[in-house]
């Protein structure tokens, strides 16, 4: 039976390693987080067939998690450090090294960073976050600002809305997104749109003190909580003998580790059925 590794959980992992299950092959899967990857900073998918009306991107995350582990494939907790070509498989390196007849690298994508002065001192602060997924318990109001002018970004502000948060969008140009996203973010009250840049950013007592160019000049403004959605980009374990964007037979790429930060569950569920497909003909299942 031929052994195959699924580097990541997220809704491309997921797709693949189900499909890989139904046509017989002994699949081990791989995530350091938790299944449902970045459908946990999803305030809401509109978009997923199967759901009218759409559906909660956390919820999404949970249906998914449950059929996976309703197959029996709970993901080890690991985090994969490097894959490398070893003969005729390949070797998956994390604590311990393992070898494999095939792998699919479903790692998806890592948050770019703001890049201003003074970022990384808020977020060893715990002030700046590039996700809602750990602030679900977010306790009473607040002020926030949220960094970016695109769907991720406005998608954070409604949902910090509903926790009960007085947010600020700061973007650098018109924000750009679904017409119903851009409608709810202009009749949300407790969303102001700033149009502006962050020159830099410190800590005074509990909160972050951003330094903020706008239309009416420089200014400091405090805030509870910071959150940065400027894109996402690939995020790849360390490739051994392997080209990311011409892998070798055995291997395959999917969901946004192949595409990069598309961001969309369902063509991530597809590429992850195609890829696992493919590698299953490969390998003679």
């Amino acid at each position: 039976m031929p052994r195959v590794a699924v580097i990541g959980a997220g809704p491309a992992g997921i797709a693949a390693a189900i499909q890989l299950t139904r046509a017989g092959h002994d699949v081990a899967v791989f995530e350091r987080d938790r299944a449902g990857g970045n459908l946990w900073n999803a305030g809401f998918v509109e978009n997923y067939p199967g759901f009218p009306g759409g559906i909660a991107g956390k919820n999404l995350a949970r249906l998914m998690d449950e059929q996976f582990q309703d197959l029996g494939l709970a993901p080890r907790n690991a985090d994969v450090r490097e894959v490398r070509k070893s003969g005729t498989g390949f070797t998956v390196v994390t604590d311990k090294e393992e070898e494999f007849d095939g792998a699919i690298i479903c790692t998806g994508t890592v948050p770019r960073k703001a890049g201003f002065p003074g970022e990384q001192e808020l977020v060893s602060a715990g002030l700046l976050h590039y996700g809602i997924s750990r602030l679900k318990n977010l306790a009473g109001s607040g002020d926030a600002l949220v960094i970016g002018g695109g769907e991720s970004s406005m998608d954070m502000a409604l949902s910090l809305a509903e926790m009960g948060q007085k947010v600020v969008l700061l973007h650098r140009s018109e924000p750009r997104g679904i017409k119903r996203l851009l409608d709810e973010v202009a009749g949300e009250d407790s969303v102001t749109l700033l149009q502006g840049t962050v020159l830099g950013a410190r800590i005074h007592g509990e909160k972050a003190v951003m330094h903020l160019e706008t239309s009416t000049g420089k200014e400091e403004k405090p805030f509870d909580l910071v959150l940065v959605a400027v894109g996402r980009e690939r995020n790849l374990p360390a490739l051994e003998g392997i080209d990311a964007d011409d892998p070798p037979p055995g291997l395959r790429m999917a969901g946004d580790a192949r595409h990069g930060g598309l961001g969309q569950a369902a063509m991530a569920v597809g590429d992850g059925v195609k890829a696992a497909m493919e590698l299953g003909r490969e390998l003679g299942k």
